[in-house]
């Protein structure tokens, strides 16, 4: 078989080196005569499509094509170098199965015909892992039965949280709706705006004796009062309150109540049917039981994964993880502690002073996810797991429909972000935590 006849990719010669776990080094080279081939076959497709001044498409002559747009010959042949590049270490005995990849950072060398063209690309592969015998793990039996007392305590809930509000002299407990009058002693600049002097001074208004706060420590204050008590209230504003003009402020305030309502339970069970829309006790009882049911074997499927994943891992042992996929897990987890740590300006530099045990916490939890993402992931190529288009699809429009925005705009802010991958690897992992625990023991 002539050279012209050969694929791109089987004329690359390629070559492995390295000593660093899941770390491959790969050098390439192209011939001269295949440099040559390539060269000449991406003229000839300019040369069909390039606009020449006095020339037909497809007539200009080769001379002119070369000299007019040999810079972007050069650069397209490259990419079909690489294309090829990384489908000859796809196939074959020793194909690579690739999780990441990356350039030297040096001077990419020049194509020149005539000439040989070497490049390298660093590979991050998957570990070499052995696995455990992962079918028939022991695990415990999921029991869902609900006794009639469980049934009896979520009615109880039920009647309380679908209670119509009523007045009560008092006194105010946790959970009650209290209409108050009151008035600081701080004076306001005349230009503020109306919602700090709301905060500052109100004839009427109601504070739910619930968090969040609408003045700092008036739940406590209100707590025990009854209906047409005054008394007395310093709020202590915290520094990055949202109102800058009373941020850091200790203000005095007069209070007076002026009434109080309280969520009383639904008392007859009429009421309690029609508003849950059941036809008698039997029905919601029955609602209920199916529900709570569904709860429990949720719960008890998401601790038998858990145990049987770690049954799982601990069974495979230590194994070297991919570098530069490490590192970036690390950066990952190292964005997310920060987004939970730091929820205000006064949060910065805190997290600075502890900004060396954040690093190694999230070292530690990359680590973690990254032996079970390869871990399951093995088992997944195994079994031919996958997560099929219309499954990540219709997880997505789940997704969205869940939080309220619209599916389009949801799939660009994950895109933008960075976070398809993590969502489709999340959904894999889910589905081979799934396998395992539908394969295992459950047996007494």
């Amino acid at each position: 078989m002539s050279p012209k006849q050969e694929s791109l990719k089987d004329l690359i010669k390629s070559e492995a080196s390295g000593s660093e776990p899941c770390v491959k080094n790969v050098k390439f080279t192209v011939p001269a005569e295949v440099v040559d081939r390539e060269i000449n076959s991406m003229v000839k497709e300019f040369a069909k499509f390039a606009q020449v001044p006095g020339f037909r498409p497809g007539k200009t002559p080769t001379a002119i094509i070369r000299n007019r747009f040999m810079p972007r010959i050069e650069s397209e042949t490259m990419k079909n170098f690489y294309t090829a590049a990384f489908e000859k270490v796809g196939e074959g005995k020793d194909k690579l199965d690739v999780v990441s990849y990356s350039f030297p950072q040096t001077e990419p060398q020049k194509l020149e015909a005539g000439k040989e063209y070497s490049f390298s690309i660093v590979f991050n592969v998957v570990p070499e892992i052995k696995l455990p015998n992962y079918k028939g793990i022991k695990l415990n039996t999921v029991e869902t039965m609900i006794p009639d007392s469980r049934l009896d305590e979520e009615i109880k809930k039920l009647r309380e949280l679908y209670g119509d509000f009523s007045k009560i002299d008092g006194p105010a407990a946790k959970g009650d709706m209290v209409k108050i009058s009151y008035k600081a002693d701080y004076q306001a600049p005349a230009e503020t705006a109306g919602k700090l002097k709301q905060l500052l001074e109100t004839p009427e208004t109601w504070a739910w004796m619930s968090d969040p706060e609408i003045i700092p420590g008036i739940n406590k204050v209100l707590e025990g009062v009854s209906t047409g008590k005054e008394c007395p209230l310093e709020a202590d504003f915290p520094a990055d309150f949202r109102e800058k003009e009373i941020a850091g402020k200790k203000i005095r305030y007069s209070i007076k109540v002026l009434e109080i309502q309280r969520r009383m339970p639904v008392s007859s069970d009429e009421d309690l049917m029609k508003k849950l829309n059941a036809k008698d006790m039997d029905e919601l009882r029955t609602r209920l039981k199916t529900s709570l049911e569904f709860q429990e074997k949720q719960k008890a499927d998401g601790e038998n994964r858990k145990l049987a994943l770690d049954k799982i891992i601990a069974e495979v042992g230590d194994f070297a993880l991919p570098p530069a996929v490490l590192a970036e897990a690390e950066q990952k987890e190292f964005r997310m502690i920060a987004t939970r740590e730091v929820k205000k300006e006064s949060d910065v530099e805190k997290f600075k002073t502890d900004k060396e045990k954040f690093l190694a916490e999230a070292k530690k939890s990359a680590v973690e996810r990254m032996r079970r993402y390869f871990i399951l992931r093995k088992i997944a190529q195994a079994e031919n797991i996958t997560v099929e288009k219309d499954e990540f699809d219709s997880h997505i429009h789940g997704i969205s429909s869940y939080y309220g925005v619209k599916e389009k705009d949801f799939r660009s802010q994950i895109e933008s972000s960075g976070g398809m991958e993590d969502l489709h690897m999340d959904m894999l992992m889910g589905k081979v935590a799934e396998f395992i625990v539908k394969n295992a023991d459950t047996s007494k």
